[in-house]
């Protein structure tokens, strides 16, 4: 696993007694909003006492031409046909849209394109059907910005075209009767926050001559939905949007998602955003991976007995895409966890051959994680390749792909996510070009850091406490759910639970004893045992569990207690630079000497066998050894003398010193020849 930062925030306790005696506050609310930069009484109040009141839509450019046309297609009885998108945003917006012209009795009908054979956005082949069936008024959500062929090919067939889209556009805008997209830059209308169902909000309301109130009444639960799936920031009107929506969603009029919430389980539960980020919205995502978005916009727009075996096929789609994609996983950790050259580089590009794309991005996100890097994973499907590219914070990886756009023949995205096309013979060059541009602009590249908002002890995370940082909600992209900063905790205890998915965990600081679930995390991956020290980064709500309330603490992330992160992530850089043939400065403590190398062996042939990151074996011999760069050589010498066995499994790695092994000479490792090279050209 790569060494990962954690950003922990030290709010000024000065600050948070004054607040505290000021306003009378929870202290740990008060740490956590410090820590986000709100340092004075008026910011304090606004956040918590705000009252976001609903923009009027008309400010957003071009408006007022577009009413005038769906008014004038309603009153002619046109047909009217939605263009949405294969995503929970486009799938959402096209449902409100839809419902909205059915109860005003028009003409409608909605397209969305195959994902598969179609791909994202308008396509001239989809207009000509439409317009052949007869329609003369198409109706864009969460796309069309940047269809400047499709829209002039729409216009030379007579088919008017009003493109509403959050997406920012390119410096031309599509030749429309209306383009409504916050981010215009004439766009004053101060919404560019919006998803594409915000912006499809605010079309309903401005047919219904600004009455957003009532229209919100009416589709806020698929549009709470829609505007947390998508992660736009919860800022503004957003915050309004979402906490009006999510009161809405917990008793749902809308009979498909009332289904859909039955058949995941969460019929019973006080539903919360995170409930919607990791159980509705990859159901409803999970549709459109697999061609099958109709089903999805069926369920939200439709009434009767047939919406229960919907939901169910929703459900066991996202069944399915959780089969494929760990196929997926597995195949590329097998192929790439012994890969030293692919993985030591500083951008990963993954291909397999026919590698489903629909879940690419969901693998791609998934080696980010595991690797700590920006990720590119393609799908090779004959003479081109589809994929997507995830990335870490601080390396814009759209940035990095549009350096290689000559070898693209489609990309498109922002600076942590991306998409692209390319030839399958270009694959080799644009890994290799990639890299180049990473290597040129980030000589050491950023860090997979999880930013913590303050340090807590567990007798602070109580019931009162807890429920006041809820005056925060709701949480989400650009109010993130607190994350809080537990250190020097001993686990006492390790206890699988979820059929061994899962761990509850025993710790104790201070004498005092608590206990935290590891989601997604099994004793056999858990790197730690029972006596390490260690410190945590955990989210803890308060919630009623058999008519008591309790506090739930949910571990993010373990470490080491004691050790200086910062210094291992340093030396963990120069170790994969040293691996590349790269140039660093010239001194000792980066190759091991001899002496180095059987401290390594003499610790592992007592433990024999060890399954732990490379963080824990320094700790261990840190006293001994001051180098972490020097230690992931040693291992990999005592790997090629074959002295060690090194074996991955689940994202494990084990370690087992081998029994009665051959007499070796390490003057003839070929990493300690080639090192000596590289460090003599290095120093000449």
């Amino acid at each position: 696993m790569p060494v990962k930062r954690w950003n922990v925030r030290k709010p000024d306790e000065k600050t948070v007694q004054n607040l505290a005696r000021e306003l009378g506050l929870s202290q740990v609310l008060l740490r956590i909003l410090v820590s986000r930069g709100y340092q004075e009484q008026k910011a304090v109040k606004a956040l918590l006492n705000e009252q976001n009141q609903l923009t009027d839509p008309f400010r957003l450019t071009d408006m007022e031409k577009a009413v005038e046309r769906i008014h004038k297609a309603l009153e002619n009885g046109e047909r009217i046909v939605i263009y949405g998108d294969y995503d929970c945003d486009g799938i959402m917006s096209t449902a409100m849209l839809y419902r909205y012209f059915e109860s005003e009795g028009a003409d409608i009908a909605y397209y969305i394109p195959q994902r598969d054979s179609e791909g994202y956005g308008l396509n001239q082949e989809a207009l000509r059907r439409i317009y052949e069936a007869g329609a003369s008024l198409v109706i864009t959500v969460d796309n069309g910005i940047s269809a400047l062929e499709e829209a002039e090919y729409a216009k030379s067939l007579g088919l008017d075209l009003i493109v509403t889209d959050h997406h920012h556009p390119r410096a031309t805008l599509p030749h429309a009767l209306a383009v409504i997209d916050p981010h215009r830059s004439d766009d004053e209308s101060g919404c560019e926050y919006l998803c594409g169902a915000g912006v499809a909000f605010k079309l309903i309301s401005a047919l219904e001559a600004g009455a957003s109130d009532w229209v919100l009444d009416l589709y806020g639960d698929l549009l709470a939905v829609a505007t947390v799936a998508d992660i736009v920031p919860l800022v503004g009107e957003n915050r309004e949007i979402v906490r009006r929506g999510m009161e809405l969603l917990q008793n749902t009029e809308n009979p498909g998602l009332f289904a859909l919430i039955q058949a995941c389980g969460m019929g019973e539960r006080v539903l919360s955003c995170e409930n919607v980020v990791f159980g509705l919205a990859p159901r409803i995502n999970s549709a459109g991976r697999f061609d099958r978005v109709d089903s999805a916009v069926e369920l939200f727009v439709s009434e009767g007995e047939e919406l229960d075996s919907l939901a169910q096929e929703i459900n066991e789609l996202n069944e399915h895409r959780k089969k494929v994609e760990d196929k997926i996983v597995s195949q590329i950790l097998e192929r790439y966890d012994r890969d030293r050259e692919t993985l030591g580089r500083r951008v990963i590009v993954i291909h397999g051959e026919g590698w489903y794309h629909g879940v690419v991005g969901i693998v791609a996100s998934r080696m980010v994680e595991r690797f700590g890097k920006p990720c590119i994973v393609l799908s090779v499907e004959g003479d081109m390749s589809r994929g997507s590219a995830r990335s870490v914070e601080g390396f814009s990886i759209i940035n990095a792909i549009s350096a290689c756009g000559h070898l693209l023949t489609r990309y498109g995205g922002h600076n942590q996510a991306a998409g692209m096309t390319l030839p399958t013979k270009s694959l080799d060059q644009f890994a290799e070009a990639i890299n180049q541009w990473a290597a040129e602009n980030y000589p050491e590249m950023p860090a997979l850091t999880l930013s913590l908002d303050c340090a807590v002890t567990p007798k602070q995370l109580s019931v009162p406490e807890l429920t006041a940082v809820t005056k925060l909600e709701p949480f989400g992209c650009g109010n993130e759910t607190p994350v809080f900063y537990i250190s020097k905790c001993i686990l006492q205890g390790i206890y699988p639970i979820g059929e061994g998915k899962h761990l509850r965990l025993r710790f104790c600081q201070d004498n005092m004893v608590f206990y935290a679930i590891y989601f997604g995390m099994t004793q056999q991956s858990l790197p730690y045992s029972i006596g390490d020290v260690v410190d945590l980064a955990v989210t803890a709500d308060a919630g009623e569990w058999n008519g008591e309330m309790r506090v739930s603490i949910k571990i993010r992330d373990l470490r080491l207690s004691g050790m200086d992160y910062e210094f291992l992530y340093h030396s963990d850089q120069i170790y994969e630079r040293i691996m590349r043939g790269e140039q660093v400065e010239c001194h000792d403590s980066i190759i091991p000497s001899r002496d180095d190398i059987a401290v390594v062996y003499r610790y592992l042939r007592t433990v024999k066998k060890i399954s732990a990151p490379d963080e824990m074996i320094y700790s261990r011999l840190c006293k001994q050894l001051p180098s972490f760069c020097k230690l992931k050589i040693a291992v990999d010498v005592l790997e090629e003398m074959a002295l060690i066995d090194r074996e991955n499994s689940g994202g494990v790695r084990t370690i087992s010193v081998r029994q009665n092994p051959k007499k070796v000479n390490l003057a003839d490792s070929g990493i300690l020849k080639k090192l000596e090279r590289t460090k003599a050209v290095n120093c000449s």
